[in-house]
């Protein structure tokens, strides 16, 4: 299987961690990955099964083989009026300070760039804002890498204007500090009810001859969302936090660095990272898969409209 760095990963990471898929009966092999781009080409080359993904990556990823890929389900989705997402801006380097700075410097034709994945969730949701503040988004508006670490990277060294970073990755910049630390101003958070939900996509043939083994997944996926939700915080940060810090930041976390000062940095980011309410893996929602498919269409990401029933069965259970 699959995982990006997405906060959907980390119920399956735990449910991983704490053997609840062999006691289900399934053995599962966990291949993080942090480029999107790498995800689907391990799917498409039949290197992995399941894989989790935003909403965007999986109609690409089933409109380009849709005989191999289905959205079985969702993973998880940020609770509807919690901030997730907040594009952040170095006003040393960028000149801006506010939202309403940016608007008008993007309004006025000034060269501005947003750092965010493109065919992705977060391109769709930064469009719907804009959309939302009668702003027509410049070809040439966004940039960026499809991992969030390189983007983090590019904002907090003010080599864009702005970056656009959901949690935890929003958490730990604002917090981690370090010598000469540019300082950084939220123009604007956006709320998750906002954001489609991370999905899961499973090879089709798999789906239709060993529905068993599926239905096994889900029943760990929800044992682990259950247990990660009913446990006090001082628990999840001693046993979920440092494997989720592994996956959102690799070689970032307080026993890969010797330094005192920066280990201290280091446990003050990761303390800061807010921990959400998982959500039980459910149904894919029909009007949220037509919005962000018509979207895609609209950006000539997808050639033609997906049928909702082409695309996604209900999860087993």
């Amino acid at each position: 299987m699959s995982l990006p760095p997405a906060l959907g990963a980390v119920p399956v990471v735990m449910a991983s961690a704490w053997d609840l898929f062999r006691e289900e009966g399934i053995e599962i092999e966990l291949i993080p990955l942090p480029s999107q781009r790498d995800r689907l080409l391990a799917f498409q080359a039949g290197q992995v099964d399941v894989m989790l993904t935003d909403l965007t990556g999986a109609l690409l990823l089933v409109a380009s083989v849709p005989r191999q890929a289905v959205i079985v389900g969702t993973a998880y989705a940020p609770n509807g009026t919690d901030d997730h997402l907040a594009l952040i801006s170095p006003p040393a380097f960028s000149r801006i300070s506010t939202w309403d700075e940016l608007l008008l410097r993007i309004k006025s034709g000034g060269r501005v760039t947003i750092a965010l994945p493109r065919q992705s969730d977060l391109e769709y949701v930064v469009d719907e804002v804009f959309r939302s503040e009668g702003v027509a988004v410049p070809a040439d508006l966004y940039i960026g890498q499809d991992d969030l670490l390189v983007n983090s990277s590019w904002t907090l060294f003010g080599m864009v204007a702005v970056g656009a970073l959901p949690r935890p990755y929003v958490d730990y910049i604002l917090t981690y500090s370090y010598p000469g630390k540019p300082v950084l101003e939220v123009l604007r958070w956006v709320p998750g009810e906002s954001f489609p939900p991370e999905v899961l996509v499973a090879r089709r043939p798999l789906v239709e001859s060993q529905p068993e083994v599926l239905a096994a997944f889900f029943r760990a996926l929800r044992r682990a969302v259950e247990r990660l939700n009913s446990e006090d915080r001082d628990a999840i940060v001693e046993t979920a936090l440092p494997v989720a810090v592994d996956l959102f930041f690799p070689g970032g976390g307080p026993h890969q660095t010797a330094d005192p000062q920066a280990r201290a940095e280091i446990e003050k980011g990761i303390a800061a990272i807010v921990i959400p309410t998982f959500p039980e893996p459910g149904t894919l929602d029909p009007d949220v898969y037509e919005r962000v498919m018509t979207w895609a269409v609209g950006k000539r990401y997808l050639r033609s409209p997906l049928p909702y029933e082409a695309a996604v069965v209900p999860p087993p259970g």
